[in-house]
């Protein structure tokens, strides 16, 4: 619509109804700590990424501390979704995920390697005790076992936990929770298993802990004797989107009895910049899998833990 205008003793034709540019909106305060966080996490990132090697030293350890710390604290539900809607947010942790994997994976052989070379097995065991997340590690598992226990008829004979790496921790963890148990360690890393193997017989769990190397989103063939394991655990990073990790449950739904147990460790929120995380969705159903539980720890542990058991 036009209107005359008159200024200054002259007519003016005005356009009213064309549409006044609005300013962008006023940041919430949800969206402004979003932003405020991915700008802290990218920081990490872009000093992490020119590094030559993801060994432990002295800025790795500081950086990756400093990463968990943000990624463990509180936040709302409104800061997470802001977070995630930040348009290169998704980018940013699949590249974050991909480095912790190396770190991870460089920190857990470092300390399997340096607790090797202490030949006495009672030294050994407190040097397992020093690793920086041994106390994370505890706590996840007695989580992990807590949440399985009552979907068992009875306690697990045999255990296999995919993705062991170096380190065998959880494992260990096992033993002493589920103490007539024997353990399975798989792992598509021959020299982490090699290691893993090595650290198991200085502590003199030979007997009840076994390794093989496979990969268990492709093994059809191997020593793993999967239609007798009770219970299965998925590491967090086999599989590092959740369509990868439903894949591999695919896999394995093929090779286990009905009945079986399988612990899947996940991430929920800002902690899944750290570690992929596993959607609950039809697909598990359709793979073959019943939903039993999820639990997410608001302290120190990184991880959820989604329980499923094998279909008929």
């Amino acid at each position: 619509m036009d209107q005359q205008v008159a200024r200054d003793g002259q007519n003016y034709l005005t356009r009213v109804d064309t549409p006044v540019s609005t300013p962008p909106p006023t940041p919430t305060p949800a969206t402004a700590a979003a932003q405020d966080l991915y700008r802290e996490i990218r920081s990490i990132y872009q000093q992490l990424t020119p590094l030559k090697t993801l060994a432990p030293c002295d800025l790795v350890n500081a950086l990756l501390t400093r990463l968990v710390s943000l990624c463990i604290q509180s936040y709302s539900l409104e800061v997470v979704d802001d977070f995630y809607q930040i348009d290169a947010a998704t980018t940013l942790c699949h590249a974050l995920q991909n480095l912790c994997a190396i770190a991870e994976g460089e920190l857990e052989r470092h300390w399997a390697q340096k607790i090797l070379q202490d030949a006495d097995p009672i030294q050994t065991r407190t040097l397992l005790t020093s690793f920086p997340y041994h106390a994370n590690y505890l706590s996840l598992s007695h989580l992990e076992a807590s949440l399985l226990t009552p979907f068992l008829m009875r306690p697990p004979s045999n255990i296999a936990f995919i993705g062991s790496g170096p380190l065998p921790l959880t494992s260990l963890c096992l033993l002493t929770r589920f103490p007539t148990a024997r353990v399975h360690n798989i792992d598509r890393d021959a020299n982490a298993l090699a290691v893993s193997c090595a650290l198991t017989a200085k502590l003199g769990h030979t007997e009840r802990m076994t390794f093989s190397c496979e990969d268990a989103a492709n093994a059809t063939d191997g020593c793993v004797a999967w239609e007798t394991l009770d219970v299965v655990f998925l590491a967090a990073l086999v599989g590092m989107q959740s369509s990868e990790k439903i894949g591999v449950l695919r896999g394995l739904r093929q090779r286990l009895k009905v009945g079986t147990v399988v612990v899947c460790r996940s991430a929920r929120g800002i902690r899944g910049v750290l570690y992929p995380v596993l959607e609950l969705s039809g697909e598990l159903q359709n793979a073959g899998f019943e939903i039993l539980a999820e639990m997410h720890p608001w302290n120190s542990v990184v991880n959820s833990v989604v329980v499923l058991r094998v279909k008929a």
